[in-house]
């Protein structure tokens, strides 16, 4: 049953980013994995991007999942607040920070970078969405 934060419960936005960090998790080790090693087993360039991009999932599903304790509404808006400049290095990370393989039609370019870049962007608009609603209860 999905209340809202007053009765300690869970709401929409948090649900959705739960199921949208656990799809970040095991889709950066499955699905949206970046390219695979080389025939010698030397790892391309992409690989560490991947490797950053699973710790940076691991921390938001965990984030997200802190939404199922009874923290008090102040905790939970931190940790809302939190997933927002997490979401932006996930943006930035793959191709920016961390260079992707040279050619553009590898896998890293193809389906590693947009699938995290559209997960950031959903987890920033769940958190918008969820500050905005809880700023307007408390302001009536």
């Amino acid at each position: 049953m999905i209340m809202n934060s007053q009765k300690k419960g869970i709401g929409v936005c948090p649900l959705l980013q739960i199921v949208l960090n656990a799809i970040f998790f095991v889709g950066i080790q499955t699905i949206f994995a970046p390219c695979e090693p080389h025939e010698d087993g030397t790892w391309m360039t992409c690989h560490w991007a991947g490797e950053a991009l699973l710790g940076i999932a691991a921390v938001m599903l965990v984030m997200s999942l802190l939404h199922l304790l009874p923290l008090r509404t102040g905790m939970k808006e931190g940790l809302v607040f939190a997933m927002i400049p997490v979401s932006f290095l996930i943006i930035v990370l793959p191709g920016r920070l961390i260079p992707l393989c040279m050619m553009e039609t590898m896998r890293c370019h193809v389906i590693m970078q947009p699938a995290v870049t559209v997960i950031a962007v959903l987890n920033i608009v769940l958190s918008a969405v969820y500050l905005w609603q809880h700023r307007k209860e408390e302001h009536g």
